[in-house]
């Protein structure tokens, strides 16, 4: 009952004395600077969401990469790793009634996926549309011949 009572006091703004305050500034920056505590970030704050099926007769993975280029990404598949990288530039300029404002970011972005077994290498195709890139893994004709439905039967 203690645990729950000490949990309620330290979600609370606690004014009341020093250590409160010292409590409640700590839990500020700690809320300030959680954006920057994810993974994603640390390594690459350009890294593309990935969305990954699988589907009868292939796989298919959808990358979001908006605002960028066809030729600006790099796909590649070496020893069973899928590999999509690029570079992104932005460039944006305003001039206005007295001001003038120019702004840049450029980054670069590499995701690695490993593939399984059954996918045929040699038929892999990749479309980039709207910024998605859609690459379809066709399966090998044998990991499609070996999948059945298997009956159920009641006793």
């Amino acid at each position: 009952m203690s645990n729950f009572i000490m949990k309620k006091h330290e979600t609370e703004p606690r004014t009341n004395d020093v250590w409160g305050l010292q409590s409640d500034i700590n839990r500020l920056f700690d809320a300030f600077m959680s954006p920057f505590d994810n993974s994603e970030f640390k390594h690459n704050s350009i890294s593309p969401k990935l969305d990954i099926a699988e589907l009868k007769d292939k796989y298919e993975i959808k990358a979001e990469l908006p605002g960028m280029d066809e030729k600006d990404i790099n796909l590649s598949i070496d020893d069973g790793l899928l590999t999509i990288s690029g570079e992104k530039k932005s460039e944006t300029e305003n001039k206005d009634k007295g001001y003038y404002l120019k702004e840049c970011s450029y980054g670069s972005f590499s995701r690695s996926v490993r593939l399984p077994d059954n996918i045929a290498d040699d038929k892999i195709a990749a479309n980039f549309s709207k910024g998605v890139l859609t690459i379809d893994m066709p399966k090998k004709d044998e990991a499609i011949a070996k999948s059945r439905k298997i009956s159920i039967t009641s006793k």
